[in-house]
């Protein structure tokens, strides 16, 4: 759910942006860390560099 929470901030230029530290501190001042800070913070930039891979594999040509 966290993750969920975050990327709605991302941007888009006009392709989806990857989260920075600001999207994730924007959270952490509304929720704390549901574990150690830097294992949260490992675990949101890999669930956004496999979200990211995801939208690159749907908008390549084949």
């Amino acid at each position: 759910m966290a993750f969920n929470v975050i990327a709605r901030g991302r941007s888009y230029h006009p392709v989806a942006m990857p989260l920075d530290g600001s999207h994730i501190n924007a959270y952490l001042e509304l929720y704390e860390a549901p574990c150690e800070l830097h294992i949260f913070v490992e675990c949101v930039f890999a669930l956004d560099n496999l979200f990211l891979d995801g939208v690159r594999e749907r908008v390549s040509p084949l």
